[in-house]
């Protein structure tokens, strides 16, 4: 029995307090113990004298006093799955990822960011992630549409069809069809108007 189903049967049935006690500590006990995966790895996390562990399939477990428990992550408000690990009576938040790459991929160039390959932030498994610069980590954003650009991003001003008209109608310096003026129009600054107009921004819109 797993633990999910174990959870499942607690919630679901109609137990004795007598039963529902015994199901309650089976389920401690399955929760204390972590039988590894097929073809899994586990390596200590650095910095923590060997009481913490993850997998090559992003599982973290604890190791203390001897019982191995795997810990559960958060998911953020990114998206991203996030551990809570504890040192010197002090909690640290760790993400998946990269504690996945620090232990499990070489990074001989020292970049900073860890990337999904899938683009997809729950697959924390070592086979999906890389190690990239910033630039590389927005470029791939961009490729795979995890990250919007123009019109397409939530904070566009503008609709494609609006950014043409800036850029057919404007005459810069015009008192009457100046940047000032479509401004106005759009209830945004001059500048973004600017921008817009000589594809600093919106570069996407043809």
């Amino acid at each position: 029995m797993t633990v999910d189903e174990a959870k499942k049967i607690l919630l679901a049935a109609q137990l004795s307090p007598l039963e529902r006690n015994a199901l309650q500590f089976l389920i401690l006990e399955l929760d204390s113990h972590c039988e590894d995966l097929p073809d899994e790895i586990w390596r200590d996390i650095a910095d923590y004298g060997g009481k913490y562990q993850v997998s090559n399939f992003a599982r973290v477990r604890s190791l203390y006093r001897g019982k191995t428990k795997l810990i559960k992550p958060d998911i953020i408000h990114t998206g991203y799955l996030r551990v809570t690990l504890y040192k010197d009576g002090k909690t640290k938040s760790h993400y998946v990822h990269v504690l996945v790459a620090q232990a499990f991929i070489p990074n001989p160039e020292g970049k900073r960011q860890v990337n999904h390959i899938d683009g997809d932030k729950n697959n924390n498994c070592v086979s999906n992630l890389e190690w990239v610069t910033p630039a590389e980590n927005i470029h791939h954003a961009f490729e795979t549409g995890l990250r919007k650009i123009g019109c397409e991003h939530f904070r566009a001003k503008f609709t494609a069809e609006q950014v043409r008209e800036i850029r057919r109608d404007c005459v810069p310096g015009d008192p009457e069809l100046g940047f000032k003026s479509f401004a106005r129009k759009f209830n945004v600054t001059p500048k973004i108007i600017r921008d817009a107009f000589y594809g600093r921004s919106y570069q996407n819109v043809e």
